[in-house]
């Protein structure tokens, strides 16, 4: 319950350094120093003739990592103030994979660019072929024979139109008269004019007569 017990810490001090009962240290009030005293140091180099090679073999690892043509410089820091016709120069490290010329016999082939170059053993330049003019006799027949086809086309084109306008007056003047016979045979059939209703009509025959 509430106000029994004291409070107990969440964690051990003995394991900070500080046994029960001591009191804590005081709060420093200086900053820290720099370059602090190692409290363990880092095992000495091998030394001996091993050693020196092994080095030799990394400063000329990394020595020619650096000279390969992939390895891209970083760029030279800009003095004044960033423009808008900057982006147009070439200010920025050119790779040297340009001029990289590798063995190709390690390498497959598809990976080789290959450069197109022209012919030394050709020297006679070409020339181009005249076209031969031809007499104006004949391009004269050929336009004539072109005139009469299209006039053969247009005469049986006009042929075809007048003959379908013909069929459809036909059909026009068949379906009128049609027309004309239906309305005359219904006016004579089914008209009736009540002149044949009195006592001397047929209708009333069966009937007595007064």
């Amino acid at each position: 319950g509430r106000g029994r017990g004291r409070g107990q810490m969440t964690f051990n001090v003995e394991a900070v350094g500080i046994g029960k009962g001591d009191a804590l240290p005081p709060p420093t009030l200086q900053p820290s120093p720099l370059f602090p005293a190692l409290e363990r140091r880092a095992a000495p180099l091998p030394g001996g003739e091993e050693g020196e090679y092994m080095l030799a073999l990394k400063q000329e690892l990394r020595r020619a990592m650096r000279g390969l043509p992939y390895f891209v410089k970083p760029g030279a820091p800009r003095r004044d103030i960033e423009r808008y016709s900057d982006k147009y120069q070439l200010s920025s490290p050119v790779d040297s994979a340009i001029d990289w010329n590798p063995d190709w016999r390690r390498l497959p082939r598809e990976l080789k660019i290959r450069v197109r170059r022209l012919r030394k053993g050709r020297t006679t330049p070409l020339v181009p072929k005249q076209h031969v003019a031809l007499d104006k006799e004949e391009t004269i027949k050929k336009l004539e024979t072109l005139e009469k086809k299209e006039e053969e086309v247009t005469s049986e084109e006009e042929e075809e139109k007048e003959e379908e306008e013909e069929g459809k007056e036909e059909e026009e003047e068949e379906y009128d008269e049609e027309e004309h016979e239906e309305e005359t045979d219904y006016v004579l059939s089914y008209f009736d004019n009540g002149e044949s209703f009195g006592p001397d009509s047929d209708d009333n025959g069966d009937e007595a007569v007064y």
